[in-house]
């Protein structure tokens, strides 16, 4: 399940490519196009958020649903303008509000519906750095 709407995805088009998936697709094929890279841009967003937070998210806060829309525009206009540059603000923007969220390091960017009791103790609280050492890590 995606964060975001094909309308979210939708509205973050340029009224021109907004206007060229009209001309390129009817209603149901520009959904089913949509859904698509809204499930790869999800996909995205999940990838970049597991390296802090426990994925799927149960509630995503408005960030990430920002960010996985204008990722999404960014795959569905380059996949049909074959022009990257028209939404590579976009993406870059969604990745560096994706990333600005796992280096935050507040858990209240991100609703992701877990309490601690739903966490083990060593993954909420972490574990004894002297058993995982950096020399030891390098073994494997």
């Amino acid at each position: 399940m995606s964060y975001c709407t094909i309308d979210d995805v939708i509205h973050e088009f340029h009224p021109t490519l907004k206007k060229s998936f009209e001309r390129q697709y009817n209603a149901e094929a520009l959904e089913e196009n949509l859904a698509k890279h809204i499930q790869k841009a999800h996909d995205f967003v999940n990838a970049s958020l597991a390296r802090k937070y426990s994925i799927p998210l149960k509630k995503a806060t408005s960030t990430v649903i920002s960010a996985e829309c204008k990722i999404a525009a960014y795959f569905a206009g380059i996949a049909l303008t074959e022009k990257d540059e028209i939404l590579k603000d976009k993406y870059e923007i969604a990745r560096e509000m994706l990333d600005n969220l796992v280096e935050a390091d507040n858990a209240s960017l991100v609703d992701d519906g877990l309490t601690d009791d739903d966490i083990a103790p060593d993954v909420a609280y972490g574990t004894d750095a002297k058993i995982f050492t950096s020399e030891l890590l390098e073994m494997w």
